[in-house]
């Protein structure tokens, strides 16, 4: 957005020198210096538009997006009319706990998984957890087709998944057998954008098992049921929490207004529309419960 504002002001500057021709050179030169310095007021990085709106920021490996600039696009258009909020996602982890540990005032919504595996938490505190069908919690599973029956059929072959390299083979190890941890290293991973996607993978024989969560293993069965008959499981993860939106231990009042614009969306249907983009439903106050698993 900077670098294309920074384009559009060199773009206009030979207008610029056209009118100087006749304002003569010192005028001239006053009106580019006027110009840039208007440039930098508009494109200045951390600038908004109103000081009572605040920032979601956006990371996580259970994930793949593949169009940042759309799930951006659509999460602004709803916050416009709900207090002029932003929505940034990032597309890598190392970035986002850069900006969470720069202790810059916004809401940081990540996966639990990634929260709790966080080096720092001192100056954080989870506010609100996301929710699917009334449940907190989700498990992922290991799907392919019935002549699979084993981990060990998987061997040198390749999983469907639509989360980072890292947390896939965290889920792969978590559901192999101690005697059989040594099959991990032989899987290939092929990263998909969605769960729905893994599974379609299977399908076409583009790869032999899938990693997903039992929603989207539900969501197959809805979409291709025909497919869903063919497959079974070979695993099943243990219950892990849903995203958790993060915020300062004292957040300001932009982020107290966020936090209820987050928590009221499953209330209107352009929410419960962006809600389902993140696999969601609806989000909740977090709870003791919550704060003990996550292990804050």
């Amino acid at each position: 957005m900077h670098k294309w504002g920074h384009l559009t002001a060199v773009a206009k500057l030979p207008l610029l020198a056209k009118a100087g021709r006749a304002l003569g050179p010192i005028h001239w030169l006053h009106s580019v210096v006027l110009f840039c310095l208007c440039g930098m007021l508009v494109f200045s990085p951390g600038r908004t538009s109103d000081e009572n709106a605040a920032t979601v920021f956006f990371f996580s490996p259970e994930t793949s997006i593949n169009n940042f600039s759309m799930l951006k696009g659509e999460f602004d258009l709803f916050f416009a009319s709900a207090g002029n909020h932003k929505f940034q996602p990032f597309n890598n982890r190392q970035g986002f706990e850069d900006m969470l540990h720069s202790k810059r005032s916004g809401l940081y919504l990540m996966s639990s998984w990634h929260y709790a595996r966080l080096p720092d938490k001192a100056n954080w505190k989870p506010v609100l957890i996301g929710g699917l069908n009334g449940k907190h919690t989700q498990r992922h599973v290991i799907s392919a087709k019935k002549k699979y029956s084993s981990f060990a059929d998987l061997k040198g072959r390749t999983i469907a998944s639509a989360a980072t390299i890292e947390f896939t083979q965290e889920l792969l190890r978590e559901m192999l057998p101690p005697d059989q941890q040594v099959l991990l290293p032989t899987f290939k991973i092929l990263k998909v954008p969605k769960d729905v996607d893994a599974l379609l993978s299977v399908g076409f024989g583009v790869a032999t098992a899938a990693l997903t969560t039992e929603g989207g293993l539900g969501k197959l069965s809805q979409i291709n049921p025909g497919l869903f008959s063919k497959l079974g499981q070979i695993g099943t993860g243990p219950e892990k929490l849903l995203p958790v939106v993060v915020a300062l231990l004292e957040p300001d009042a932009a982020c107290t207004s966020l936090m209820e614009v987050l928590r009221a969306m499953s209330e209107k249907a352009e929410g419960q529309q962006r809600l389902r983009m993140l696999g969601l439903d609806g989000w909740q106050p977090i709870e003791n419960v919550h704060l003990k698993l996550l292990g804050k």
